[in-house]
């Protein structure tokens, strides 16, 4: 499950917690930091570890999801990477040999809208198992 703490990554926690409790399956819990463009040149220009923030931040946040997770009985590993999403996603499911990626979904527009966009076209062209995308409940 990729994770960083959003209502709509909630959702994609609690029903990819849900499934994982039914098939008894090992849960990989990933936060990426996403690195751009903007954090590189806000890095160069001032005293502040922008990217060191976001990453307390984000361990923090995964952490949390972690205990969540283990109090319901569910055996749960966790990492948290830099770098692009889409391609931290899937190379991280190559790693581990995922049966299926969970992620959160938020609506901006229609489903077709997201899956055109670049995470997730490069999802669906380069992920090696199926891919869930677990909307919030309005």
């Amino acid at each position: 499950m990729a994770y960083e703490g959003s209502s709509f990554s909630d959702a994609a926690l609690r029903q990819g917690a849900e499934l994982a409790g039914v098939c008894k399956s090992e849960v990989h819990l990933l936060g990426i930091v996403a690195t751009t463009a903007a954090m590189a040149i806000a890095e160069s220009f001032g005293p502040s570890d922008v990217l060191g923030f976001e990453q307390r931040d984000l361990q923090r946040i995964v952490e949390a999801a972690v205990q969540g997770l283990r109090s319901q009985g569910l055996s749960v590993t966790a990492s948290v990477r830099f770098g692009d999403p889409a391609i931290e996603i899937v190379a991280y499911a190559r790693e581990v040999d995922a049966n299926l990626i969970v992620l959160g979904h938020q609506s901006r527009g229609t489903l077709t809208h997201w899956l055109q966009g670049s995470v997730g076209a490069h999802l669906l062209h380069h992920l090696p198992c199926s891919l869930l995308i677990a909307a919030e409940n309005r």
